[in-house]
């Protein structure tokens, strides 16, 4: 069985107790270790606030990896993703891939998974996150950006 089937699995149980015996403390701390892994991941092309030999890239270099991963680890750029009721936030570099092409990205992570997933029950979050991963691409002038949204 692979993570994601495991995932279901472990969701529809804690789904149905849900639906059986209401909220508690005792199944928030479960779905929150079930959404550990849930965050936004944006991936980023090459930036336009770097030279390069080739200016019509549409794939990220060294030179570009090096620039988003400062950027990220500076701490600056976390306040583009602050959203009280989704907790504490944290940014991560990581590498996505894009179109079978790796490429750089960031990971952001708030610390109340489970109000963060709630936000976006019927699509309602995506304006404000496409807001956020738009504002990130800008402030690292980035060609293009993808985000999504990820559970597992």
């Amino acid at each position: 069985m692979d993570k994601y089937e495991q995932f279901e699995i472990e969701q529809r149980a804690l789904l149905n107790a849900l639906a059986e015996s209401g909220p508690s403390e005792g199944l928030l701390q479960r779905m929150q270790a079930l959404y550990q892994d849930a965050c936004l991941s944006i991936a980023l092309g090459p930036s336009l606030a770097l030279s390069h030999q080739d200016g019509d890239r549409e794939s990220a270099d060294e030179q570009d990896v090096a620039f988003y991963t400062k950027a990220i680890a500076s701490g600056a750029l976390a306040k583009i993703f602050e959203a009280r009721e989704w907790g504490d936030v944290t940014l991560d570099y990581e590498a996505l891939l894009v179109d079978e092409a790796f490429c750089p990205g960031v990971r952001v992570s708030w610390s109340n998974k489970v109000a963060f997933l709630a936000g976006g029950k019927d699509g309602t979050f995506n304006l404000p996150l496409e807001r956020m991963a738009g504002a990130l691409a800008r402030m690292l002038s980035a060609r293009w950006y993808r985000w999504q949204v990820r559970v597992v």
